[in-house]
């Protein structure tokens, strides 16, 4: 089977159906073989999630094991080495009503989809105001499935517009602030430095970007009541995806480009601009120690907010990040619960940040001087972070971002009018229960 058909929105049925049988033959697994929790001393918490490159959540759950009072011991267990591959293994778990996992590191995009099928414990009470003490508000929106709370923001995140100061001096030219304006710049620079690096992959970061237009239009994918509201706005998004694409200095591998490709290209002196998270800075730095080239980028790398479709409405980045949930499943929500909390305090933000390159939720931190020294850019990362928006909140959201990635691909190919009538009809159907 071909790659577009495996992930074809019109697969959700077979997909649905596998994890019912996979759940079922977990869940005989678990009742036959599955061991009790402990009667005495600490529960054990076990840890669903990525591990720290440099430790700093290994460090976080010791700490907080230690602080508990010997009320629980947490322990990670490492996610897969994608986020697709993480997804699937926790659907699989929680579908089997696995109780071994007590705590689960979630794409923020996850939160609806979990919370609709009930496998996350709803966040309340005193626990909701200390989650969400201090958090921005993005982030918060990030954890939560119709106006209730179902995890606890963990890290946030933001594309900005990256540039090289250098380049935009030798024109005399002020830092772009719409997309019409860095088309028109990079067109006045040499094709070999003067490139515009995106992410035009079928893949989510392709997403990202359609998202992130077309709500800096002013639209959106979905909306509350889960239907698709594709109109004028969408149309202006994917206008300005086939602008970039045609304009003649988009890379010429835009199309299979991801993330790190774009950086690659950029630290390489190929791009004026380029679209990416912030750890692209950290990044350029470190390799900047055993390149002369990708040196002087780094040196003359600039950052600016995301790119406006209309001059003088800011525009609005897709977010990323993570967050925390309790699996409804666990056989210690409150100790879970706490666990979670503590490993998200203002000073685990912190940490995470300095150590991991991760962008905290709380806003504090933004302001915290140790924070700044890593983050140079960090007030320019919060005023995006406060001009955001959320990928589509749907339960339904494997399906939504796999039609927007097949209609709307390749970007050079788009046909703005006619593509987004084909996106709407096809959500609409799916959102429907239906096949497209």
């Amino acid at each position: 089977m071909s790659q577009a058909s495996a992930n074809s929105p019109g697969s959700r049925v077979a997909r649905i159906a596998t994890a019912i049988a996979i759940g079922a033959l977990c869940a005989l697994w678990i009742a036959a073989c599955g061991s009790s929790g402990p009667t005495h001393g600490p529960v054990p918490i076990v840890y669903y999630s990525p591990v720290d490159s440099n430790g700093t959540n290994v460090k976080a759950a010791a700490t907080c094991s230690a602080q508990s009072g010997g009320s629980y011991k947490i322990s990670i267990t490492p996610e897969a080495n994608s986020s697709d591959a993480s997804r699937q293994l926790a659907v699989q778990r929680l579908a089997a009503h696995d109780s071994d996992y007590s705590l689960l590191n979630m794409d923020t995009i996850w939160t609806a989809e979990f919370a609709a099928a009930g496998w996350l414990k709803p966040i309340t009470g005193t626990e909701r105001q200390e989650a969400l003490q201090g958090v921005l508000p993005i982030a918060a929106q990030s954890a939560e499935y119709k106006g209730t709370l179902y995890a606890v923001p963990l890290n946030t995140n933001a594309q900005l517009l990256w540039y090289r100061k250098d380049l935009l001096a030798s024109l005399h030219k002020p830092v772009p602030t719409t997309w019409a304006q860095i088309i028109a710049d990079a067109k006045l620079l040499p094709a070999s430095d003067g490139l515009i690096e995106e992410q035009g992959q079928q893949y989510e970061g392709y997403t990202v970007w359609f998202n992130s237009v077309l709500a800096s239009a002013g639209g959106e994918v979905v909306n509350a009541n889960d239907k698709p509201v594709l109109g004028k706005p969408a149309v202006e998004a994917a206008t300005i995806i086939k602008d970039v694409a045609t304009s003649g200095r988009a890379d010429p591998s835009l199309s299979t480009d991801q993330e790190d490709q774009g950086r690659l290209a950029f630290e390489a002196g190929k791009a004026a601009f380029m679209l990416n998270w912030p750890y692209v800075y950290a990044a350029g730095r470190t390799d900047a120690a055993t390149s002369a080239t990708t040196k002087h980028v780094w040196q003359n790398m600039g950052w600016a907010p995301y790119p406006s479709v209309y001059p003088g409405v800011p525009g609005k980045s897709s977010v990323g990040g993570a967050n925390i949930g309790v699996s409804a499943y666990s056989k210690y929500p409150k100790q879970a619960l706490a666990a979670a909390l503590c490993m998200t305090r203002y000073y685990w933000q912190n940490q995470e940040a300095i150590n991991e390159g991760l962008p905290p939720v709380t806003i504090a931190s933004y302001h915290n001087p140790s924070v700044i020294k890593s983050y140079p850019f960090a007030a320019v990362l919060l005023k995006q972070l406060e001009h955001a928006t959320n990928r589509p909140e749907t339960p339904y959201y494997s399906d939504v971002t796999l039609a927007i990635q097949q209609t709307l691909h390749p970007p050079g190919s788009i046909k703005p009018v006619s593509d987004i009538n084909s996106l709407r009809s096809c959500l609409t159907t799916l959102l429907k229960g239906g096949l497209c």
